[in-house]
């Protein structure tokens, strides 16, 4: 039976033994790691290496037309590349209409792929051709420098995504599919997962709830062997709370949870529900940063990352040398923190305190006027420069530039660790955790020494989380460049 710790302000909350279990040995085993990347990384390197093949044919059918050459400069045509990649994107994503499978069979990905390139640089180059109608305005060879431009690109993206599907195999190529239930209402969908292989599925296995351990079954699976969605066959009169018992099991995970309905009894086939064989999924929960917007968001970590660690490595290398120069020690501090799906990560910071008086496991919080904090390390912390080699950690794909703050492992507040004393805590690691958030330049930073703080920076990366966007992100990154940063109380 889950047990509960009472708390000073009233309420209960879950613990989690297997985030306890965590806190002895934080350390992953590299496998698990690389499952859990499996088809998103895929995805995600195959739109990558699509946008750039449109703008490198665009530089190297330059020589075949001498006139467009000529008219269009090097910058120029690096520039229409780079448009062309981005329309091409958001065709493709648009032609990704509800009604078609999920995931999709190599064929047909293919097919949308080099039709949506196709269809960009159609477009483009009759704009072009309509935009300045006077003789001699336009290069003569320009339709066909669109032309074989637009061909060479369709059929390099076509091959792009055949070669995914055969290079993915049955793990990054498929998605697996976890079924939950008794077996009399599991086993017809877990045989038509089976049956819809060609289709893009692949059955990871089959949990019955009802049984001693079987969420904790489904959390491995999940957690541990790349299932992606998990499809709830449940029925009977406690099927509700059944589905919040599972939901409250993988608050943290990344991972798409639906509940399987008949189809066939429905009358016809849904339109707006991913159909597999006779049964429809109906999204319950699913990856708040999945899709296009998850991808430009990874885009933005790494060229905004990649461009600040190259810019600001001259201040980076002072520091280390002050930090050096000022006490014994590295000038890097490594710490285990929370990061996507309540994994532990690494992160990276400057040393603040004394080599000898560091805590590595976060358990004891950082007081003011921390006698342990040094006269370089309390300027550090004051302006957050000490964040900054997180950098790291965000181009290694383990943080992102915004998000919600990662936490020391041993973390605690009102005397029970974080993930304790807070409902919901889990709920903040369905996302890469960021350098900066919506909590830090919302005012919610430096000492957590009381519990109503700690539940107010709960509330607010629970907000971020229910109403991300792209915009909003940017949003956060320039108050932070404004000054959000700065803690002039931190010690």
């Amino acid at each position: 039976m889950t047990e509960h710790r009472a708390l000073a302000e009233g309420g209960a909350v879950p613990t989690n033994p297997d985030l306890l279990a965590l806190l002895a040995n934080p350390a992953l085993p590299a496998a698990s790691r690389i499952r859990r990347l499996g088809a998103r990384a895929l995805r995600c390197h195959v739109a990558a290496a699509d946008a750039a093949q449109v703008i490198v044919l665009a530089l190297a059918a330059r020589p075949f037309f001498p006139e467009t050459a000529a008219a269009f400069g090097v910058w120029r045509t690096l520039g229409l590349g780079a448009l062309a990649a981005v329309l091409a994107a958001l065709v493709r994503h648009a032609l990704h209409l509800d009604r078609m499978p999920d995931p999709e069979p190599p064929n047909r990905a293919a097919l949308r792929a080099a039709a949506a390139v196709a269809t960009t640089l159609g477009a483009m180059g009759a704009a072009a051709w309509l935009a300045l109608p006077p003789a001699g305005a336009l290069p003569d060879d320009l339709p066909a420098w669109f032309a074989g431009w637009g061909l060479a690109s369709a059929a390099v993206a076509a091959a792009l995504r055949h070669g995914a599907a055969h290079l993915g195999g049955s793990l990054a190529g498929r998605r697996g599919v976890v079924v939950v239930g008794a077996p009399e209402h599991a086993e017809p969908l877990a045989r038509a997962i089976a049956e819809a292989a060609q289709g893009g599925w692949r059955l990871a296995g089959r949990v019955d709830d009802r049984e001693a351990g079987g969420l904790d079954r489904l959390a491995a699976l999940v957690e541990r062997h790349g299932a992606e969605v998990v499809a709830l066959a449940l029925r009977g009169p406690d099927a509700s709370e059944r589905m919040a018992r599972v939901c409250e099991r993988l608050a943290d995970q990344p991972v798409r949870i639906a509940l399987a309905l008949d189809a066939a009894a429905l009358g016809r086939r849904p339109r707006v529900l991913t159909c597999i064989g006779r049964f429809a999924l109906a999204d319950l929960a699913a990856d708040p940063h999945g899709g296009l917007g998850g991808i430009a968001k990874r885009a933005m970590d790494i060229v905004l990352g990649g461009g600040l660690l190259l810019a600001l490595s001259p201040l980076l290398a002072l520091v280390a040398l002050a930090i050096r120069l000022e006490s014994p020690g590295p000038a890097l501090f490594r710490q285990w923190r929370f990061g996507l799906g309540s994994r532990p990560i690494q992160v990276f910071k400057f040393r603040t305190m004394r080599h000898e008086q560091c805590d590595a496991t976060g358990e004891r919080r950082t007081a003011a006027r921390d006698p342990r904090v040094t006269r370089i390390g309390r300027i550090l912390r004051r302006t957050s420069v000490d964040e900054l080699p997180q950098l790291i950690n965000v181009l290694r794909g383990e943080m992102s530039l915004v998000g919600p703050r990662p936490h020391p492992l041993h973390m605690r507040v009102a005397g029970a660790y974080y993930f304790e004393a807070v409902e919901r805590y889990r709920t903040r690691h369905l996302v890469r955790p960021g350098i900066t958030g919506w909590a830090q330049i919302n005012g919610a930073r430096g000492e957590v020494d009381t519990l109503e703080k700690a539940r107010r920076r709960v509330a607010l990366d629970l907000w971020y989380l229910d109403n991300w966007s792209l915009a909003l992100d940017l949003r956060i990154l320039l108050r932070t460049a404004l000054g959000g940063f700065a803690s002039p109380r931190a010690d």
